[in-house]
């Protein structure tokens, strides 16, 4: 009796005990697999208490285990896709829906979900199935896809001028080339085989007394080529300046037409090549060596031995135009007045050089007008000509002789400014330099004086200790 008295008070118990609250955040412990058993069987109720009381009442069953509810902050992989990121199963949908949207022939919405999924995921599984949606609905819109274009990268610009030793002497620095003028190699090559053409000429015409023309002629051919072959390759090996090989060409020139012409004058009666190739030949080889050791330290540039060249070339031809007019009674006259033109126009382009922005380029125009002057009167000639009077050779020398001055003053006039400031030594400034300070007095850089302004300066409160104006009488730059 008192065992079923107890059961029946544990019965209210078992009920509170199933109303209470389980740990949400509790994880569920999976219950080990057993074999399926057949249910137990179930007890009848409790009999009332009769006569059969003494009898001990059968136990109550077992409560079934509550169930906890399951935790909803867990994170449990899908059963879709256990391994993927949430980007990647967005970015799949995201695919998923522009498909079914390009199905249904929307292809704005599908174009604009296919982009959102290839930005989420570029690199991904739906990436290509996102690039495709694209492609066809820029396909069925008509829109040109960009095209990758091949990157081209641009030329650098490269300085190539070949880097010198600081340590050598800038008497050794080749200038520049002129704006459309060739390289420097071309005046070396003419003047040495003008030069190699006069000693071989000069040799030659010791091969035979009778004809000195039948030596002269193929030794003068022969080593002024081989001269030509090797002045510039010389003139590479020991650095010369271009200025430096015209100097020099231009003393073998101008040396060895005053020695031959003087060896004409020497003798008027029956004068031989020999007697006129052997004074040319010493006089050229006598200048030449006498101007490589000035060229060494000169500051000439190749612009004023152009004006030099010109200027002898013009005072020799004049000196035969000039006898024309003269009719000396022998010939000799023509080469004397000839050499004095030479050194007449020596002597001008020397003392004209440092006042006179020339370079070789305007001084073949210069010279081409002279020549056009001095031989335009020679037509003239040609029908004026009578053999018992002198009258038409003066008349035609003295217009000769005007032509060439006035195609030379032409010249220089109509070449004004050509070439202006190119014609420097080693790239520094030495002509026209207008940097003299103001002043009544002033001298440039480049040695030139003249007269300048009026200029006032206050005075230096240290110098002076009151206030004042300086007038500047001369002023020098160097």
């Amino acid at each position: 009796m008192r065992a079923l008295l107890t059961a029946v008070a544990l019965l209210p118990m078992t009920g509170i005990a199933r109303a209470q609250p389980v740990d949400p955040y509790k994880q569920p412990t999976p219950a080990p697999s057993a074999p399926p058993t057949s249910p137990p069987p179930t007890s009848p109720p409790p009999a009332a208490p009769g006569p059969d009381a003494s009898k001990p009442a059968e136990p109550a069953p077992a409560a079934p285990a509550p169930v906890a509810p399951a935790d909803p902050y867990a994170t449990g992989p899908t059963a879709s896709a256990p391994d993927q990121p949430m980007s990647e199963r967005v970015a799949l949908a995201l695919v998923a829906r522009a498909q079914e949207l390009l199905d249904a022939r929307s292809y704005l919405d599908a174009k604009q979900l296919a982009v959102e999924a290839l930005v989420g995921s570029p690199r991904g599984p739906a990436a290509d199935r996102a690039r495709a949606i694209i492609h066809t609905v820029n396909q069925q819109l008509g829109i040109q896809e960009d095209t990758p274009r091949s990157v081209v990268k641009p030329e650098e610009d490269i300085d190539t001028t070949p880097i010198r030793d600081p340590t050598l002497p800038t008497e050794t620095i080749v200038p520049p080339p002129e704006a459309g003028l060739p390289s420097g190699r071309v005046p070396p090559l003419v003047h040495g085989g003008l030069y190699g053409g006069l000693i071989g000429a000069t040799i030659g015409s010791f091969f035979s007394s009778d004809s000195p023309a039948t030596g002269a002629v193929p030794m003068g051919l022969a080593l002024g080529a081989g001269a030509a072959f090797v002045a510039p390759r010389l003139v590479d090996r020991y650095a010369w300046s271009e200025a430096q090989v015209r100097m020099v060409g231009s003393a073998t020139v101008w040396g060895g037409m005053i020695g031959g012409l003087f060896g004409d004058i020497s003798k008027t009666q029956g004068t031989s090549a020999r007697e006129v190739l052997v004074p040319a030949s010493v006089t050229a080889t006598l200048a030449g060596l006498g101007v490589y050791t000035v060229s060494r330290t000169s500051k000439l540039t190749r612009g004023d031995i152009a004006l030099i060249d010109t200027l002898a070339g013009i005072g020799a031809v004049g000196g035969f135009t000039v006898g024309m007019v003269m009719q000396p009674a022998e010939t000799e006259a023509y080469s004397l007045n000839a050499v004095f033109g030479i050194g007449g126009g020596i002597a001008a382009g020397v003392l004209l050089a440092p006042r006179i922005d020339t370079t070789p380029r305007r001084m073949v125009r210069i010279a081409a007008l002279a020549a056009i002057g001095g031989a335009a009167p020679f037509v003239l000639y040609a029908g004026i000509h009578k053999a018992s009077s002198t009258a038409d050779e003066r008349v035609t020398g003295a217009l000769a002789t005007a032509g060439l001055v006035g195609g030379a003053l032409l010249g220089f006039r109509w070449t004004r400014g050509m070439d202006e400031g190119l014609d420097t030594l080693d790239g520094k400034p030495r002509k026209g330099a207008d940097d003299a300070p103001v002043a009544l007095v002033g001298r440039s850089s480049d040695g030139h004086w003249g007269l300048g302004g009026v200029g006032f300066a206050p005075l230096s409160r240290a110098l002076a200790p009151q206030p004042g104006m300086a007038l500047q009488l001369v002023g020098a730059t160097f």
